[in-house]
């Protein structure tokens, strides 16, 4: 068949898209450095799916294109009607997919929880979840056979009482993500003080949430302490991101919904398990900007190994003055003074507990091996902000490393909240040759749980429960 004009510009522009798409590679360097999944070795996810849709939608179009006449109008009515019928079925069979064990949240109130009394169990490997990443990557930490039992209000609790005389609020790091039910932090807290502890922490939470679960929980447990953990990694949002998760828009909701679809995971995890691995190990220009991660410490043998994404560095860098101002920290600060409010009132201690972000633990302890210009161009990742020459840039960066950590120290002194760092711990930790972080996740080990249990029960027992005379009263064992 002759091509007539409309076919030709339309083909060309056609073959012109899915070209560009295919030559075109993704930043592999910034996919490796956030542990992103590359497809083919050259493309990120969202780009391949972008080859992959286009791919369809062009041979769609040539379907129909390639017709004149009545034949053109018949074809345009079967893409229609097909589109038509097809669109339904896939949403109906979605919606049936998506069953009550599947949901891993009840997001019923602010304080979202798990389902009441679910249990659930897997294996937590620590490795990059991408097939292209660091060259030669060392091993991380054992693999741990995790075991997650839900209590009957939803939490990660193996107790079940009225009243607990301490109460934690916090994210993933209270609830101890990827490691089994006797590991975190507030069970072993209980372990070391035979105090009942009630652990409210949960995946995902903010400030808002652990003031919502504060006041929906915690307090009707009547509790002698709230201990409340701010993970310095994600934990200060404006109050603009805070009124969307009150009231999420539309798009934020459709959003959410298509990202749970049990049929989109699958074809993502088709691509991934198939596309993945594929020209995995080759070369990459640039890759030499990472082979200063991840970071050996001690140096001497036997070392531990931790990575960490270019964000890490970015939060860090900032100076006290800056952060003192800034409206992420501004807006859960109120918060944090409300919380402690509602817990004088209640005639309960309110604690804040510092989690620190892996980078900030661990860059001060190998200052004396970084190249600057690599730490510099490695935090520009994706960054639209100057920074200022490598060396100066790298001076700024261990004079701010403590900086959030301290601003939030002050105010609480100022504000009468006793204060817990675990900065200190899990730094000694680590150069004693404890893994207490993951090396390709974010979150503490079994041993990091550990340190940190053993850092706040120091604290409480030797400072905060001697000034409340409440020592003699044998709440810790001797």
């Amino acid at each position: 068949m002759k091509l007539i004009l409309r076919q030709k510009i339309w083909l060309t522009i056609v073959l012109a898209a899915n070209l560009a798409l295919w030559i075109i590679p993704s930043d592999i360097v910034e996919q490796i450095a956030r542990d992103r999944h590359t497809m083919l070795g050259r493309y990120s996810r969202t780009h391949f799916t972008w080859i992959v849709a286009i791919a369809l939608i062009s041979i769609v179009s040539f379907y129909i294109d390639w017709s004149q006449g009545a034949t053109y109008k018949r074809r345009w009515f079967r893409v229609t009607a097909a589109v038509i019928g097809l669109t339904p079925m896939l949403i109906i069979a979605d919606f049936f997919l998506r069953s009550e064990e599947r949901a891993h949240y009840i997001q019923d109130t602010l304080a979202y929880h798990h389902p009441p009394g679910g249990s659930y169990r897997r294996v937590s490997t620590d490795q990059p979840q991408a097939h292209r990443t660091y060259p030669d990557p060392p091993a991380g930490f054992d693999a741990v056979d995790c075991t997650l039992q839900i209590d009957r209000r939803g939490f990660r609790n193996q107790t079940d009482l009225d009243e607990y005389d301490i109460v934690v609020l916090g994210d993933s790091f209270a609830a101890g993500s990827n490691v089994s039910d006797e590991h975190p932090w507030p069970v072993r807290l209980a372990a070391l003080s035979g105090l009942s502890v009630y652990n409210l922490g949960m995946s995902g939470y903010a400030p808002i949430h652990y003031l919502a679960s504060l006041k929906e929980y915690a307090l009707a447990l009547r509790p002698r302490f709230v201990l409340c953990m701010i993970y310095e990694g994600n934990d200060f949002r404006s109050a603009k991101s805070d009124r969307k998760q009150k009231r999420p828009g539309f798009s934020k909701r459709l959003k959410r919904y298509v990202k749970q679809s049990p049929i989109i995971n699958t074809v993502d995890q088709f691509f991934i398990d198939s596309f993945g691995p594929m020209r995995s190990t080759r070369p990459v220009p640039g890759i030499e900007m990472l082979d200063w991660l991840p970071l050996s410490i001690p140096e001497s043998e036997p070392s531990r190994f931790y990575a960490f994404e270019p964000k890490q560095l970015r939060d860090l860098y900032q100076s006290p003055e800056d952060f003192a101002l800034d409206k992420h920290w501004l807006n859960p600060r109120a918060q944090l003074r409300e919380m402690n409010t509602l817990c004088k009132q209640a005639g309960c201690k309110f604690i804040l507990v510092f989690a620190p972000t892996k980078a900030h633990v661990t860059i001060p302890l190998v200052a004396d091996r970084l190249s600057a210009g690599k730490v510099r161009s490695f935090t520009a990742i994706s960054y639209k902000k100057n920074l200022p020459p490598p060396d100066a840039f790298l001076d700024n960066l261990l004079a701010w490393v403590d900086a959030k950590e301290t601003v939030i120290q002050e105010w609480c002194r100022r504000e009468g909240i006793p204060f817990i760092g675990v900065t200190g711990a899990l730094r000694k930790g680590a150069l004693a040759g404890r893994q207490v972080y993951y090396t390709y996740d974010q979150h503490w080990t079994p041993p990091g749980h550990e340190v940190v249990a053993q850092a706040v029960y120091d604290k409480l027992a030797g400072q905060l429960l001697e000034t409340e005379a409440i020592a003699s009263k044998n709440l810790f064992r001797k």
